[in-house]
């Protein structure tokens, strides 16, 4: 786990960094299960409502699979790889703040199965992730911690 000015970054996960989008995906067979990072939910603030695409949605890389808002921001989760919505985190519909207390656990948005598993490719994973993640975190003065409920 690589530790950036108090953002917690796993090792075994891969990252989609476009434009403002910082989240990450966990590779489980054809399927890829979807969240926000440490320091997207921080820039985000405390989330209070979460809307995920349904079951069956096909949503194309780059097409919002969720929209969250915060008490200082509103915004979309775009996928970060073309597929079907298999399952959305039904738990996240009372609970939001999961993705600020537990990103890369209970609070995972969706789980989708891939349709064009050659874009794996164009996730960020391992050494790479970490010095992109190190230049954004510094440009942006993000400093991690978990909101509490």
């Amino acid at each position: 786990m690589a530790l950036i000015n108090g953002c917690e970054l796993p090792d075994d996960l891969f990252y989609f960094l476009e434009g403002n989008q910082m989240s990450w995906v966990r590779f489980e067979g054809e399927e890829a299960v979807i969240g926000l990072t440490d320091p997207a939910q921080t820039r985000a603030g405390k989330i209070v409502v979460i809307r995920v695409k349904s079951e069956g949605a096909s949503r194309p890389r780059g097409k919002p699979l969720a929209t969250i808002e915060s008490g200082k921001w509103a915004g979309a989760v775009l996928a970060p790889l073309t597929g079907v919505v298999v399952k959305p985190n039904e738990e996240l519909a009372s609970h939001p703040e999961l993705i600020n207390t537990d990103p890369y656990g209970k609070g995972w948005i969706v789980r989708v199965k891939m349709s064009n598993p050659e874009e794996k490719a164009s996730l960020l994973s391992g050494q790479r992730a970490m010095e992109r993640y190190r230049e954004l975190i510094g440009r942006d003065g993000i400093k991690c911690l978990r909101c509490q409920q």
